[in-house]
């Protein structure tokens, strides 16, 4: 076997095993975030009346936070369709867009907490405002952890790691990132049904 031919063969196991590993871990998350958004609906279906009395709606941050993460889904697969082009400058980027939206989506979020808290709208007001707290806690600890195999995988890019034959970690960043952004607006839709 050539030398190029084990590097193949070496790629097509790497890559087979992070894209399970990815998928698991995915799986694991949805798991996850689908008995927590149960969960509440179950509480939330049991309550004799819906909204509580005197919940506030949902703080108007929420909107700037989901823009921010549908942005961020839209550069990632530019992103991918940058790498697999072999434009290895556009990927490193729109990497670095990646970054500071997924930034900016955690300050937006603190934004909100902050701006409640200061409001005097806090987790044991009620069901509606406990179960904001909880479930966008949960998603934004989930950010964070995502923060660093995408920072990662942008200082990779920024140092040439990436071809458009060799790019799973863009890969699997992208489909973390696409999972948190699907997982946040169910987390919406279960909030404002």
């Amino acid at each position: 076997m050539s030398e190029g031919e084990k590097k193949t063969a070496r790629h097509s196991r790497t890559e087979g095993a992070g894209r399970l590993g990815t998928w698991l871990l995915i799986a694991s998350l949805g798991m996850l975030f689908s008995a927590a958004l149960v969960g509440y609906l179950v509480i939330r279906l049991r309550a004799p009346e819906w909204p509580p009395p005197g919940s506030p709606s949902l703080p108007g941050g929420v909107w700037i936070s989901t823009a921010l993460l549908a942005a961020l889904s839209a550069v990632l697969i530019l992103a991918e369709r940058s790498i697999r082009e072999e434009r290895v400058a556009a990927l490193s980027r729109m990497l670095t867009v990646s970054d500071v939206l997924a930034v900016a989506f955690l300050a937006s979020q603190v934004g909100c907490w902050m701006r409640m808290a200061a409001d005097d709208v806090l987790p044991q007001q009620n069901l509606l405002v406990w179960g904001f707290y909880t479930l966008s806690f949960l998603h934004a600890a989930h950010v964070f952890a995502g923060l660093v195999p995408l920072i990662l995988v942008t200082v990779r890019a920024h140092r040439g790691r990436y071809t458009a034959a060799d790019h799973d970690g863009v890969h699997f960043v992208a489909m973390y990132w696409h999972f948190l952004f699907i997982t946040w607006l169910a987390i919406l839709a279960v909030l404002s049904f």
